[in-house]
């Protein structure tokens, strides 16, 4: 080791023994956001005047502020008699905020609330093995997971964005056990914090679905390299609901969701992990749907048909070859003897990277996504959509061909007859056009909706062309402002024309997915 950074490390000790800290009893190696905040300044001092958390108004945008959506339904779900989550630091957190939760995010419908008590149970089953191992939670918001399954034994690194880790540190002050890293998950800084010997479990609950699909590669690339034993439970959106988010999906007329690019049906995340990670031991779906009503209804009928109940969100467990294997030996704690902070080396943790905000910000996605609400977009799904129907087309054609000669051949031979063949055909077509007409009733609301939305931006616009028109002081002036409000309505006949283009194109090709999905299975069958 060299001598500079030798005394960068002496200096690092130094500095967090001051604090209160003891280096034999530090867990992850590296201090809290308290820590991170400025030179000498504890994070007492930078709230001074603030200590009570009555009315905090929270400053957060974009991906950030979904942390207060899911904190809405862990909390309402709470205080329901019947909720499917105890949550009580939830519900302390949520009266504290100067927020109003029930304008901006709706009526909760529990599923955020139930995704995390399905977690919980995993985490809980986890812990039964290994007490003291490690959890780390990325983007973890508000999210009170860590009090709710804390076993006494058990470390607990959050990571999330410094806005949100400030706010966090609010309400839910760090500790030896329960450490912060205020950085992207996308950034190996807390990776480096976390020592790889150790048993961990890694949560990213509401995370990988605003990623880019290359990033959520290279996230579960980077930790199956650097922790081949952990255990990762996430959850996913499926794509049609994702291409929803990048066309513009409301949650209420005041809440837009944030662009989620990585959309995965349910049947392509096995295949998917695999092929990034092929030390896979096992790959589970968890239960995650609405706990109750109308979403729950439908959520039941979804998951009893055929190719639709692929197209739901899922919560996923991921297991390695290591960690199942592990499983097997008798496997209680790490030594206290070895605690990663003992050395503080090993991590490679410097003065300056402790003593600043790691601005590390997650990649804004919106603004990068290739959009299809465009001229050439829709007549590229235009294309895509006919090219696919001369596809289907052709191979129906060989089908049917296919099925003739069966026919002929079972006139002539009807005791060697395939007639386990002729038995599936009807079935096989109720099944698939039954499931078409499920996607297009979906698609039909969307659109219903998407045309609600179109039609009230274009009364208010009117509405407001024709104030500013007859405030107008002279001829000219009316005429200028005619002549914008005639471009700009154009402008926005075109954009509307185009999305509900995008949607007449995606709503034929959710919908003929079950038939040409039934067509490619019977040509394999039938070699045609």
């Amino acid at each position: 080791m060299n001598p500079r950074t030798m005394a960068l490390l002496q200096v690092e000790s130094v500095d967090l023994v001051d604090k209160g800290y003891r280096p034999d009893e530090g867990v992850f190696g590296v201090p809290n956001v308290a820590e991170q905040i400025a030179p000498g300044k504890s994070l007492r001092d930078d709230l001074e005047g603030t200590e009570s958390c009555e009315g905090i108004v929270p400053h957060l945008a974009g991906i950030s502020e979904t942390m207060l959506w899911s904190l809405h339904n862990r909390a309402s779900e709470t205080r329901r008699s019947d909720g499917v989550l105890d949550d009580p630091e939830s519900v302390r957190i949520q009266s504290a905020i100067n927020y109003d939760f029930a304008r901006r995010f709706g009526d909760p419908a529990g599923s955020l609330a139930a995704r995390s008590a399905e977690i919980d149970r995993a985490l809980r089953s986890w812990l039964q093995h290994y007490p003291d191992g490690c959890v780390v939670s990325l983007g973890e918001g508000l999210e009170t997971q860590g009090h709710r399954v804390d076993n006494g034994r058990v470390r607990w690194l959050s990571v999330d964005l410094p806005d949100a880790i400030r706010l966090r540190e609010r309400f839910l002050a760090p500790n030896h056990r329960f450490c912060h890293i205020a950085a992207s998950a996308l950034d190996s800084v807390w990776m480096d914090a976390v020592d790889p010997q150790s048993d961990i479990f890694i949560v990213a609950q509401g995370l990988l679905m605003y990623l880019e699909p290359e990033q959520v590669r290279r996230l579960f690339t980077g930790i199956a390299d650097r922790f081949p034993a952990a255990e990762i439970v996430f959850d996913a959106v499926p794509r049609w609901f994702s291409h929803l988010t990048l066309w513009g999906l409301y949650q209420t007329p005041v809440y837009r969701l944030p662009a989620m690019p990585w959309g995965i049906n349910r049947d392509e995340l096995e295949p998917t992990l695999r092929n990034w990670l092929p030390r896979i031991a096992a790959v589970e779906f968890l239960d995650y749907r609405a706990p109750r009503g109308l979403p729950r209804v439908l959520a039941d009928m979804t998951n009893q048909i055929p190719v639709v109940r692929h197209a739901v969100p899922s919560l996923v467990h991921v297991t390695t070859a290591t960690a199942a294997s592990l499983r097997t030996v008798n496997r209680n704690t790490i030594d206290g003897e070895t605690s990663p902070t003992s050395g503080h080396q090993e991590y490679r943790f410097h003065s300056e990277d402790l003593t600043t905000f790691r601005e590390s910000q997650m990649t804004s996605t919106h603004d990068s996504v290739s959009r299809a609400d465009t001229t050439d977009g829709v007549l590229a799904m235009a294309m895509q959509n006919a090219s696919g129907g001369n596809d289907l087309a052709k191979a129906m054609t060989k089908i049917i061909t296919k099925r003739v000669a069966l026919g002929l051949a079972a006139v002539l031979d009807p005791v060697h007859a395939d007639h386990v063949e002729f038995a599936r055909m009807v079935p096989e077509k109720i099944e698939a056009f039954s499931a078409a007409g499920m996607v297009m009733l979906n698609q039909s609301g969307e659109a219903g909706r998407q045309m609600m939305r179109l039609a009230s931006h274009e009364v208010m616009t009117t509405a407001c062309a024709t104030i500013e028109m007859t405030g107008c002081s002279s001829p000219l002036a009316w005429a200028e402002a005619q002549s914008r409000f005639a471009h700009a309505w154009i402008s926005r006949a075109t954009s509307s024309l185009n999305t509900m283009g995008v949607l007449m194109f995606a709503a034929h090709t959710a919908a003929m997915a079950p038939i040409h999905q039934t067509v490619v299975a019977n040509a394999e069958r039938l070699g045609a």
